[in-house]
């Protein structure tokens, strides 16, 4: 299984025949980022990150990308979002202390039941249980959740707020749909009511091809207009209904191994995937 791991063994190799791949391939780009927790040691690298991106690339808005998908106006060249997944507190402090002082705009994919938690103990316990998996470290102890009103301040620099699911369910095991309902339309309904915003946009907990089942691909498509994996992509010529492909990006990674992602080399991994799940879309 290709993996960053495994491609870091390689990755002068590599980086070098990524650079014919990206030669050959289409000019017109359009990736998707997504992050999750950033801890505070790792915020200056993570601008660092951005603004090597930002020399080579678009960052568009999320309005943007909706009219690019919509064909109300169309992208070209070589275009990037960002989204950030689980509603962690530290996405907020790297918005308002990074995303501003570059002028991008994110999504931020956040499960509803994580927001709703005023109290610091609760949180960890959801974070523990439900995102992490039992497998917390001494350095994620100070892991806490956004608010509503953290979210409503999201919203007004110009982000957009999307769902993640109820309670970071990993919607590929579950096939009642009174639990799917539950995690995929009562979470929007939640965020709509406190927010008082359309919830157009939902990502996949996991967002690998195990976690995207067909009972929740008809859910998901039935409320969303946009639904994202983590399947490796470039989405410049997707259309209207079919599944987003994203770009995990790792802070602990070189910027090479950042280019060879997002060159589209390895997208030849998920190929198939992704064309089994938009079969299953149009269906």
């Amino acid at each position: 299984m290709i993996n960053h791991k495994s491609i870091r063994y390689f990755e002068k190799i590599i980086l070098i025949v990524s650079k014919l791949f990206k030669f050959l391939d289409s000019k017109d780009t359009l990736r998707i980022l997504v992050y999750h927790h950033i801890e505070k040691k790792d915020f200056k690298k993570f601008y660092d990150q951005l603004k090597i991106l930002k020399n080579k690339w678009n960052f568009i808005t999320p309005v943007e990308f909706e009219n690019h998908i919509y064909g109300k106006k169309k992208l070209k060249g070589k275009n990037l979002l960002l989204t950030f997944d689980d509603g962690f507190k530290s996405n907020y402090t790297v918005e308002k202390n990074i995303l501003r002082k570059l002028n991008i705009k994110s999504i931020f994919f956040v499960p509803s039941d994580f927001i709703k938690i005023r109290s610091t103990k609760k949180s960890k316990k959801f974070i523990n249980e439900n995102i992490l998996d039992n497998n917390i470290d001494n350095h994620e102890k100070k892991l806490s959740n956004m608010t509503i009103q953290n979210l409503k301040s999201l919203l007004r620099s110009g982000n957009l707020i999307g769902c993640h699911t109820k309670t970071h369910a990993n919607l590929g095991v579950i096939n009642e749909k009174s639990k799917l309902k539950n995690e995929i339309l009562q979470s929007a309904k939640y965020l709509e009511s406190s927010l008082k915003v359309k919830i157009n946009h939902f990502a996949y907990t996991y967002g690998n091809y195990d976690s995207i089942n067909n009972e929740s691909l008809k859910m998901t498509f039935s409320k969303y207009k946009f639904v994202y994996s983590c399947l490796r992509g470039n989405n410049f010529f997707n259309k209207r209904k079919s599944i987003i492909k994203r770009d995990t990006i790792y802070l602990d990674s070189s910027n090479d191994l950042s280019e060879i992602f997002l060159s589209g080399l390895i997208d030849l991994r998920y190929f198939f995937q992704i064309q089994s799940i938009n079969k299953r879309i149009s269906k």
